[in-house]
Order: structure tokens, then C-alpha cells, then sequence
């Protein structure tokens, strides 16, 4: 036995080199202060096969350390500088939660208080020994992982941080890369960067060819990639899944929402609410994601687009008890900010304000917000009629869509309370039209109307990349007819019109569009007494223009026409939304 004993010991020499010698030498020393009958005993009851069997296991040649596939989470426990010089180095958790450590035992002294410093933080630790070129392998490919990490990290930053165009980029570049990345970690990152990038919206709309990924950009599409229709089944169902509808359903229209953490150009996080439409199509669901950005919640009129003429007539009627104004235009032409802004500028913590929203795209503090929710029974009227009870100063009413809502909306102005609602029409003389012919009688309209605004978003040029030129004969006749209606009552507007409007080249900083983000263009049409009085006699007139032309009314267009003459957008984009 002895022979054999000894023989193992050498073998054991011979593998690990003089740091495994040491310890070996220190348990025959122990060996030698113990009875002869313990070692009897050890020496005959100890199963060799099995020591001599775990003790190859736990000798890695460099073959085998290069066969290692190191999790580089737990590379990290020790620090490279610490690895290097003890010759000891983490490299797997296997599944029974022990480390897996990997040394040359060259540093005996040191592997021990470094597993013994992980043994108090309650990771226990399998060792492996290896030859010095087995170790001097594992630690450069751990500087290499290192490194690969630390470009990970840049990159990830880079992310983060992308907006506009670059954003953009990075859509590009991460939807070559898709067949490597976890479908959810995918089409997550996807999102978020589409909301870098400016977008309002993120659409998947489906065609013949496949699933169009496009974004909207101060209020125009743009096309980016496209999904075959078969691969993006998976990135559906995440959708989905995060959005908290039902994912077996692709036949009925379906509403949800979520939220995500997105950066801004400074690296700081914040939280992005998105609502979520998925819609039937001919061979796949058409997705679209709105994004609604609490950071980006306007507490200025001027931000808006509101000159000081408009913010003198709007505040006018933001300090009254009673009444009711009405904001108009089409879907996506900035109602909701505008509301939202005079909400914020109202509450001031001496009124109580009550708001019936569908959906709540905005929680502002200090003001009681309601969701409606016609699934369960709760709509406009129901919201109004409690409304009232809870003893409200001023409503909000998200959309008048029927005459019941705009009956009870207007009664509610007229027994002491500020109304403020939205209808989806195309001017504010529209508005008149609609609300009676929805069958609310002109003798209750009238006394309780007080304000309309009309809007509509205008890209804004580049500052970056827009220039001043002569108009054009064509532009400069237009412009001047519009000046001669403005100055007749507002002489000083336009004054500053010397016969040169911009022009946009397009460039890095605005995708090349020539605009750069988006302004209003408005309309107040003030209720007065002599409008009032003409309403009346011609409720149902087919041309209400008349009733306001020899005032000092500025219609959409002559607003546009003043921001076009102050240099904050085009005439072409004055002709595409308002005209």
C-alpha cells in the first residue's frame, strides 16, 4: 500500500508543481502526528480509486482549458490584477451553485485566502488546477472578454444615449443583427430607439411584401425596414405580451399599453408610456405604438406656437368661471398639449379640477383625472353627470362626440362651471356647424360658448440647413394678399416682411428632411356678443365666414403666412396642412 500511496504523491508532485508539493508536504506532516493506528486505518479504508479517479478529473491540460466556455459574469468575482498574480481565476456556476475555479496553485498562500474570502460570502468553490500555460491562456482570453465587454457597454451606452437621425441608424444596424438577438430583447430595443429618434409613432403595417416598419417624424411617415411575414410572428407575440391584450386574437381590433425606460441625449433614464392599437389585416394584425412623453409636456404657450396676441386672447378666457371652449382640429394636431397646458397653468391649487380622459396620456399632479372606459359601461355622459356632483371649478371633457355629451357639457358651462373640450373638425367655424347640427339648439350654444381654437402642426425648418431667398413672384403675391387682411386690423403684425421667405436644403441634423421638429398654427375665434347676435339669426347658415371676416379674426392661414415672415417654417408646409 505504502508504494502506492507514495507513488500518487509524486503523480500529484508531477501535475501541480511546487505550490501542490508544498501542500502535500504539509498533510504528511500532519499524517506524521497522528497514531499509527489512524493511519492504519486511512492508509486501508482509503478508496484510491475514486481519489486517484478525482484527482485526474480536476487536472485540466491547455486542450481542455481551451475547450472552457467562461461565464464572464462570474470572471469578474476576481479581479483580473487579482487573478493574475495569485494564478487563480473564476470561470462557471454550475448547476449546483458551486464556482468553479481554475489555478496553478503556484500561489498557494494567496488561492487559499481568496477562497477563503469567497467561502465567508457563502460561494463555495470547486478548484481545477492547470499548467502555467493553461492559466496564461484562460486569463488573455479573460482580457479579451473584458474588452469585448467593455465594447458591449460603449456601444449599449451609445444606444441610450442615439436620438434623431442616429437613432435611426442604429435601427438600421440592430435589424441586421436580429437573427442573434432574443426576439423580446429585440423588438424592445427597437421600440425604444424608434422613440429616440423622435418619432410620435411606431407603426408595423402589414403589406404583400411583409411587415413595413415605419415611424412618424414631425407628423410624416417614413419607411425603414421590413420583416418577412413569417419571422415577425414571434416579435407579434412580444408585442403583444407586453401590451397585455389577449395573443390569441388577431380577428378583433385590440387596444393595450405599456411602459418602457428610454434615455435622453444625456444618458439620463426616464419613462415612456406607449398606447398600442393592433388592427386586422388581409395577412397579418397592423400594429400601431404611440408614445406619450411626460418629459416632454409643455408649460408655455410661447413653446406651442402662440404669439402674444393669441396668448393675451386665450388667458382672457382662462380666467373666467363659466363657459365653455372648445378646441378644434384634426387628429394629431396638438389638442391634447394645448389642453394639458392651460390645465397646468389653471392649477393652482385653489380650484378643483376634474378631467374625463379616453385615454389618460398625461398624470398631472393636483388635478382628479378620470379614464373612461365604455367596455365597462363608463362613458362621456356617465363621467359628466358625476362630474358634477363632486363639486367641480372647472371640467375637462377629452371629446365631444355626441349630442348628449355636448347637452351636458354645455348645461354644465351655464350653471357655473369652466368647460374645456375638443371636437375633430377642420376649423373653428366648422365647430358651430357641427355642434348644431348635432342637434344642440343655437339659444343654449350660444350664451354658453365663449372661446374655439383651431390648430394644426407645421414642421419647423432646419435651423441648421435653411436659408433666406427672394420669393418668388407667385410667393411674394400670396404673402402680400394675406398681409393686407392681417394689417387691417393688427397693422403691426408682418411688418418685417421684406420679400424673402425660407428655403430648406435638408441635412444630417434633420434626417435630411429640411424640418426639424414641429410648431402650431392657430385660430381663436372670440364669442362676442355681435357673433352671438348673428348666430342666432343665421344658426344654420352654410357660410359662417362671412359672420367674421370684417373682424379681427386671423384664420389659419394668415397665421401661417406670420410664421412663414418670422422665419419659422415654409410656405410649403403652410400650403400642406392648411389649405
Amino acid at each position: 500500500m505504502q508504494p502506492l500511496f507514495f507513488l500518487i504523491i509524486n503523480a500529484g508532485v508531477y501535475f501541480f508543481g511546487k505550490g501542490f508539493q508544498s501542500v502535500l508536504s504539509e498533510k504528511r506532516k500532519k499524517f506524521a502526528k497522528k497514531t499509527v493506528l489512524n493511519i492504519i486505518i486511512k492508509v486501508f479504508t482509503f478508496d484510491f480509486e475514486n481519489w486517484m479517479a478525482d484527482l485526474i478529473k480536476s487536472i485540466l491540460d491547455l486542450q481542455a482549458v481551451k475547450e472552457i466556455q467562461p461565464d464572464f459574469s462570474v470572471l469578474k468575482i476576481i479581479p483580473r490584477d487579482l487573478a493574475k498574480s495569485a494564478q487563480i481565476l473564476i470561470f462557471s456556476t454550475p448547476k449546483r451553485k458551486y464556482l468553479k475555479a481554475l489555478t496553478t496553485n503556484n500561489h498557494p498562500e494567496e488561492v487559499r485566502r481568496i477562497l477563503h474570502q469567497l467561502e465567508n460570502k457563502g460561494l463555495m468553490t470547486e478548484v481545477f488546477y492547470t499548467t502555467v500555460e493553461g492559466f496564461d491562456f484562460a486569463m488573455e482570453r479573460y482580457s479579451q472578454m473584458q474588452n469585448q465587454a467593455e465594447q458591449i457597454a460603449q456601444k449599449h451606452l451609445e444606444q441610450q444615449k442615439a436620438e434623431g437621425k442616429s437613432a435611426i441608424d442604429l435601427i438600421q444596424e440592430f435589424f441586421e443583427q436580429r437573427e442573434d438577438k432574443d426576439p423580446g430583447d429585440f423588438i424592445k430595443e427597437m421600440i425604444r430607439l424608434a422613440f429616440q429618434s423622435g418619432a410620435s409613432d411606431l407603426h408595423f403595417q402589414s403589406e404583400d411584401e411583409g411587415i413595413q416598419m415605419k415611424i412618424r417624424l414631425d407628423g410624416v411617415l417614413h419607411s425603414l425596414v421590413l420583416f418577412s411575414h413569417q419571422e415577425f410572428w414571434k416579435y407579434m407575440q412580444k408585442i403583444k405580451f407586453i401590451s397585455g391584450v389577449k395573443m390569441n386574437i388577431e380577428y378583433l381590433p385590440q387596444d393595450g399599453r405599456f411602459s418602457f425606460e428610454a434615455s435622453d441625449r444625456n444618458g439620463v433614464q426616464k419613462k415612456v408610456d406607449a398606447r398600442i392599437n393592433f388592427m386586422p389585416g388581409i395577412k397579418s394584425e397592423n400594429v400601431v405604438i404611440r408614445f406619450l412623453d411626460a418629459s416632454k409636456t409643455i408649460d408655455h404657450f410661447e413653446e406651442i406656437g402662440f404669439s402674444a396676441y393669441h396668448i393675451a386672447l386665450l388667458k382672457k378666457y382662462m380666467q373666467k368661471t363659466t363657459g365653455i371652449i372648445i378646441i378644434t382640429g384634426p387628429t394629431g394636431s396638438g389638442k391634447t398639449t394645448t389642453l394639458y397646458t392651460i390645465l397646468k397653468q389653471l392649477n393652482d391649487g385653489t380650484k378643483k379640477i376634474i378631467t374625463l380622459e379616453d385615454p389618460i396620456e398625461y398624470k398631472i399632479s393636483g388635478i382628479q383625472q378620470s379614464q373612461i372606459n365604455y367596455d365597462k359601461g363608463y362613458d362621456y355622459e356617465t363621467g359628466l353627470k358625476a362630474t358634477l356632483r363632486q363639486d367641480p371649478d372647472i371640467i375637462l371633457v377629452g371629446e365631444t362626440r355626441t349630442k348628449e355629451t355636448a347637452q351636458i357639457a354645455i348645461n354644465a358651462a351655464l350653471t357655473g362651471h369652466l368647460v374645456f373640450t375638443t371636437l375633430h373638425t377642420n376649423s373653428v367655424l366648422d365647430s358651430l356647424s357641427r355642434l348644431m347640427n348635432m342637434g344642440v339648439e343655437p339659444y343654449l350654444l350660444t350664451p354658453a360658448l365663449q372661446l374655439v381654437i383651431g390648430q394644426r402642426l407645421v414642421r419647423k425648418a432646419c435651423p441648421h440647413c435653411s436659408t433666406r431667398e427672394d420669393a418668388t413672384p407667385e410667393e411674394n403675391a400670396e404673402i402680400l394678399a394675406h398681409l393686407e387682411h392681417i394689417q387691417k386690423f393688427h397693422p403691426d403684425f408682418g411688418s418685417s416682411y421684406q420679400g424673402k421667405v425660407l428655403r430648406t436644403k435638408g441635412c444630417e441634423h434633420c434626417n435630411h428632411s429640411g424640418y426639424s421638429g414641429r410648431i402650431a398654427i392657430l385660430e381663436l375665434l372670440e364669442i362676442t356678443d355681435d357673433l352671438r347676435a348673428k348666430i342666432l339669426n343665421n344658426p344654420y347658415g352654410q357660410d359662417l365666414t362671412e359672420m367674421v371676416k370684417e373682424s379681427d379674426f386671423l384664420p389659419l392661414q394668415d397665421d401661417g403666412i406670420l410664421k412663414v415672415i418670422s422665419g419659422e417654417t415654409t410656405l410649403e408646409e403652410i400650403h400642406r396642412v392648411s389649405y
